[in-house]
């Protein structure tokens, strides 16, 4: 779950996005860069019900087709941390992240910019620090 108050992308705002980076406008690249600027810091298993669900056959070939296709076209950040599932946000999300050491969620730090989304600051989430 976003930890920020970034605004969420209307579909609107994703064809925009897309036909900025040279990309056909597809029913599956909409659905998905909506989906991920709802919810970021998902793993594909996290996503593919959520597009599903706008998107019934969707499948997972394809999710990770939009995801690739937009990696590539600087529109989707992927997180690559060893022993953690790949995650996936919008670019252009200005923070830092927090990888949870005890549960490998990743979650973005409140008000903390960085030169570098792909540096994460290994701690506990809100969900595992038994401070929160």
């Amino acid at each position: 779950m976003l930890t920020t108050s970034a605004p969420i992308p209307s579909s609107a705002d994703a064809g925009t996005r897309l036909r900025r980076a040279g990309l056909r406008v597809t029913t599956a690249r909409l659905v998905v860069l909506e989906v991920l600027a709802e919810n970021p810091h998902v793993t594909v298993a996290e996503l593919l019900p959520l597009v599903r669900e706008r998107l019934s056959m969707a499948s997972t070939r394809g999710v990770h087709d939009v995801l690739t296709t937009g990696v590539t076209a600087g529109l989707v950040h992927r997180f690559d941390h060893v022993g953690v599932a790949q995650r996936y946000e919008l670019s252009g999300f200005d923070h830092r992240h927090l990888l949870c050491r005890q549960c490998g969620r990743l979650e973005a730090i409140p008000g903390a910019p960085t030169e570098s989304a792909e540096e994460a600051v290994s701690g506990l989430c809100s969900r595992c620090d038994p401070a929160e």
